[in-house]
């Protein structure tokens, strides 16, 4: 992208992760579509967070053309394994099931394990290659948006202003504005747009501490490397994945439940505590971990917005939807569902066909209402 944001576009997308990315790709393929995404961070992801691909989203993937090179890479989940307290000696666990992880009927295709940044780097290697050589804007951050009132968009080409601001040492402090026709915000569970349009996340308040670490490890428990659920009778839950490579696993620690306004920032845990947490609740099996190539520790519930757009329900017969939020912006969910990523980008993959059918004269603008509709529906359901 060229040094200065663009002062028009068809659709401006704020947010580079897997939502943002699958809208950009999705769009980039329409020559007559002009198109802007921006990022605050200063680069593509290069850390591990989500790592499981449904096996929708491998289908999804083959509208792009890089599933073939996904299912290559990845590790594939053919079973999930289940783990309870021994009923006779409760300190121990033991296995109490095991079933095919994705049920016959459901896809042609696997569920997989593979680093988010790969994904997201296939997603940038689409975009560049695409007719619009799309390319993200890192180091802009959102500072505020407007749309124009609904009787005033009549004859507005572009109802959506937004301001945004230069992060990066080079350019830092330096503001420009961006008008648009549409506006998608994939920018987090923090979004400045969904606060810009209104919207605010409803649910679960009791937020859950977890840690989540890649590990080198010597153990003698017999799944280490399927998809395994493990709870124990007093030291809480683990989810083992194995990530791709064949050595490396993913292990998620349930840690305690939070305060009502605590933050997992405060409680100062550290790689060790997981590793002892992991330890003790895989008892009395072993677990000597040799190298943490990745840790975090987060929190998170299950929360959803009232609308995924800048319409009040009772003015959807006057207006016409300009704005819109997807992925964690408008829903968050439990690490168990394990369904953030999945659903994120197929949100912004139903919205990305509907706003190119409505931007090339296809389709009627009514049509863009059936994005909360249909999207709400799934993001409720995990």
């Amino acid at each position: 992208m060229s040094e200065s944001l663009p002062e028009a576009v068809d659709v401006l997308i704020v947010g580079c992760g897997p939502a943002g990315l699958t809208s950009a790709a999705q769009l980039s393929v329409f020559p007559a579509i002009t198109i802007c995404i921006v990022e605050q961070k200063s680069g593509p992801m290069d850390k591990r967070q989500a790592d499981g691909i449904a096996c929708r989203s491998i289908e999804m993937f083959y509208t792009f053309g890089f599933a073939d090179k996904i299912l290559q890479e990845a590790c594939w989940v053919n079973e999930t394994t289940f783990w309870k307290p021994d009923a006779n000696q409760p300190e121990n666990i033991t296995r109490t099931g095991r079933v095919q992880d994705v049920e016959d009927g459901l896809s042609e295709f696997p569920h997989v394990i593979l680093n988010q940044a790969r994904v997201h780097d296939y997603y940038l290697e689409f975009m560049r290659n695409s007719p619009t050589r799309l390319e993200p804007a890192y180091s802009i951050q959102l500072l505020d948006l407007d749309i124009a009132e609904a009787e005033a968009i009549e004859g507005v080409e572009h109802p959506v202003t937004a301001r945004f601001e230069h992060v990066d040492a080079e350019r830092k402090g330096q503001i420009e504005t961006i008008k648009a026709r549409y506006l998608v915000g994939c920018d987090g569970a923090r979004s400045q747009v969904r606060q810009s349009i209104g919207r605010r996340l409803e649910g679960d308040s009791a937020n859950q501490a977890w840690g989540v670490m890649d590990v080198l490890a010597v153990t003698d428990f017999p799944d280490i490397r399927m998809k395994s659920v493990i709870k124990s009778a007093e030291s809480g839950s683990i989810l083992v994945i194995p990530r791709e490579g064949g050595y490396l696993v993913r292990l998620y620690v349930e840690l305690d439940q939070l305060g009502e306004t605590e933050r997992v920032s405060g409680r100062n845990i550290s790689a060790e505590q997981l590793i002892a947490a992991a330890q003790r609740i895989l008892h009395p099996y072993t677990l000597d971990v040799k190298e943490v190539a990745w840790w975090y520790v987060y929190e998170i519930g299950q929360r959803l917005c009232d609308k995924f757009d800048d319409v009040p329900e009772e003015e959807m017969g006057q207006r016409l939807p300009r704005a819109f939020i997807a992925g964690d912006a408008c829903h968050t969910h439990s690490l168990k569902a394990g369904q953030g990523m999945n659903v994120s980008m197929r949100d912004t993959f139903n919205l990305g066909w509907k706003l190119a059918a409505v931007l090339q004269g296809q389709s009627e603008p009514e049509l863009l209402h059936t994005y909360t509709t249909e999207r709400q529906s799934w993001a409720r359901v995990y």
